[in-house]
């Protein structure tokens, strides 16, 4: 038996949300309890279903009584609970209930440490693959050579898939989305990519012990390749994100070679498609790719700094050697100016923008003048750090990548420069030097706020934005009452970040990199077309609500709807009218079949409808724009009387930040 205070080091999975979490020890746990007064109000506020069948009284108990075992709803309601803090703020006597949690979780264990349903396992196996087999050819992936215990594969097993995929099966797409992994138990999978006349050219053939798909699950983004079954077929194990990430949590050899392997193979299928490498061999391709490293970035994290900033001027030599090429996300590249005539009145000028596929020699020439720049994460990014002297051995064997190389960093500079007198700079330092007038007649206030607004605020990083043309909409609310009529809340409020004549709805804009989507429970998904949409599996713990950096996830409860369903049903045939002409129908009712919802492996959106007790049981929801995703419409564009809503996508409707500049500029 494991005490509170011994087990403060167990590994716990599900608690990536509240890494930084301290445990309580013995006699802060007593403290706790003693202060508590019974009023149930933690348990009325937490979202997990089975809340309501347990007491405040009976959770204190079970904390303070160390016994082997806790009883089995205890153990059930402690193994669901998130951790997402709900309880907290609602005590009176302000005690620490989601560390109260903690300390039960840590009693209880890891659920994989646990026994696992082994005939549920074996009826779940194609006929003609018995349990030892499928373990031994798990065995043969070196993923699970990195002391993975037994018990934790037949965990990995009962909560994934095992599919018998005929030849010309398609896994996934490039450029969809998805965070499924698929290990090859048999067979093998071929990974092609379009060429720039559609053309599927093959590129990777993998087989027996080895996996695809692990690119999209770790880092978000789209697909790369495309994966397609080869002849005659394969027996492939489908593993959920959820399910990996736990294996990794509780395993971290498993994460360090996963990510380590994950990264080297798609390193060089990333450099092959940008168009500074347009043309290399393979072999140098591979070779580049062997000497660069990738570097992951947080948000307002700083991938090097000017002389005397917090990164040191150490640091800043080494960043100044290397060859930074952004592989996801947007990085913002400033200098420091006087206090006051920066961005917001600060000191600090933003320069320019950098985005995926954009490149930079450690922030020198990045504007013509060999001084120094900060360079800060907008977004999480991830970082190609190539070594100036493998660089310069490719340039020499290269001519070609060496011209575009140089292209590439005089477009910079004149977008640069663009900046500097078009948008950014209201002072011109080059016109002090000139001997006349230090302000700059090109400077746009408007059009810097535009600029930062689109960036910092996230719009860019979407993929999916609902836009309001201010000059043509009547500001009737048709578009939030039809999406309400379609959902029974609105997902959106059509007023929002005003850029020019354009309105940035708040709503959703399915983002490039959604850091919303950790949720141990898989309530949060994204469908293959990039729809990030709540599961049936939500509880409305409002965990991913607290991530999202646009407040655009709302928690509801579910009390009222389902008194109004009650109400309505005893309404008079009148009042039923009535409530149809006030709340309309027609084509933004009509629902139809989500086709991608086919092959299983992806949960159902949540509807709101109570198809069994659990669902019943549900306190709250988390709600936010998914498109219409099932829908042949979204209702918000077309309830639009004047056809001022729109959906874009942020980087071909405004222009990356480069061609803003240049536009600007002229």
């Amino acid at each position: 038996m494991q005490s509170p205070l011994s087990a403060a080091s167990a590994v716990m999975p599900g608690m990536q949300h509240r890494s930084d979490i301290k445990p309580l020890n013995a006699k802060q746990i007593r403290f706790e309890i003693d202060m508590c007064i019974g009023c149930d109000r933690c348990m009325l506020a937490c979202p997990v279903p089975s809340s309501s069948s347990i007491t405040i009284a009976e959770l204190n108990a079970a904390t303070v009584n160390l016994a082997d075992t806790l009883a089995p709803q205890i153990a059930s309601f402690t193994e669901a609970c998130v951790m997402c803090g709900s309880c907290v703020p609602v005590c009176p006597v302000d005690n620490h209930r989601d560390l109260l949690m903690l300390s039960l979780k840590q009693r209880l264990g890891a659920s994989w440490n646990g026994p696992v349903d082994i005939a549920r396992v074996q009826s779940d196996l194609p006929a003609g693959v018995p349990l030892p087999s499928l373990l031994a050819a798990l065995r043969a992936q070196p993923l699970f050579s990195q002391g993975v215990p037994d018990v934790y594969l037949l965990h990995l097993v009962a909560e994934s898939s095992i599919q018998t995929c005929d030849a010309g099966h398609v896994l996934f797409r490039e450029g969809d989305f998805g965070r499924d992994i698929f290990f090859i138990l048999d067979g093998q999978v071929e990974l092609s990519a379009a060429d720039a006349s559609g053309a599927a050219l093959p590129f990777a053939l993998y087989g027996r012990g080895e996996y695809v798909g692990d690119y999209g699950m770790l880092t978000g983004q789209p697909h790369y390749a495309t994966a397609t079954v080869c002849p005659p077929g394969a027996l492939l194990l489908v593993v959920r994100e959820q399910t990996m990430q736990r294996l990794m949590e509780l395993v971290p050899s498993v994460r360090h070679y996963f990510e380590l392997s994950s990264n080297a193979r798609s390193l060089e299928a990333i450099l092959k498609r940008l168009p500074l490498f347009a043309g290399l061999p393979d072999d140098a391709l591979r070779w580049l790719a062997q000497q660069t490293r990738i570097r992951r970035y947080e948000r307002d994290e700083r991938l090097f700094a000017e002389e005397g900033q917090s990164v040191g001027i150490v640091a800043n030599v080494e960043a100044r050697e290397v060859l930074h090429i952004v592989l996801e996300g947007f990085v913002k590249v400033s200098r420091r100016t006087a206090m006051g005539t920066g961005r917001a009145k600060g000191d600090e000028r933003v320069i320019a923008y950098r985005q995926q596929g954009d490149y930079f020699a450690g922030g020198l020439d990045m504007l013509g003048d060999q001084q120094a720049v900060t360079a800060t994460a907008i977004t999480r990014v991830r970082v190609a750090e190539v070594p100036r002297q493998a660089l310069s051995q490719i340039f020499a064997a290269f001519p070609a990548v060496a011209q575009r190389f140089q292209t590439g960093l005089r477009q910079y500079r004149e977008a640069a420069d663009a900046a500097h007198t078009a948008m950014f700079a209201a002072i011109d330092p080059r016109r002090i030097a000139a001997g006349v007038s230090i302000t700059n007649p090109r400077s746009d206030a408007e059009a810097r706020r535009g600029l930062h607004a689109l960036v910092s605020e996230g719009v860019v990083e979407g993929t999916d934005v609902l836009v309001i043309d201010l000059d043509r909409c009547i500001h009737c609310g048709e578009c939030e009452e039809a999406c309400a009529r379609r959902h029974g809340h609105s997902r959106m409020n059509r007023k929002g970040m005003v850029v020019g004549n354009m309105s940035i709805a708040t709503a959703c804009r399915q983002c490039q990199d959604p850091v919303c989507m950790l949720c141990s429970r898989g309530g949060i998904a994204r469908m293959p077309g990039g729809e990030v949409y709540i599961t049936e599996s939500c509880i409305g713990c409002g965990i991913c609500a607290e991530r999202c950096p646009y407040d655009n996830i709302s928690i509801i409860t579910l009390a009222e709807s389902r008194e109004n369903r009650a109400g309505a049903e005893t309404h008079s045939t009148w009042q039923r009218f009535n409530s149809l002409l006030k709340h309309g129908f027609g084509k933004e009712a009509g629902r139809k079949t989500l086709p991608v919802l086919t092959p299983g492996t992806l949960p159902h959106p949540f509807d709101g409808e109570g198809r069994d007790d659990y669902t019943e049981m549900l306190k709250k929801v988390a709600i936010k724009c998914d498109l219409c995703a099932g829908y042949e419409n979204q209702a918000c564009v077309q309830a639009c009387p004047t056809g001022a809503a729109f959906r874009v996508n942020p980087i071909r409707f405004f222009g990356s930040t480069e061609d803003i500049l240049r536009q600007r500029a002229q």
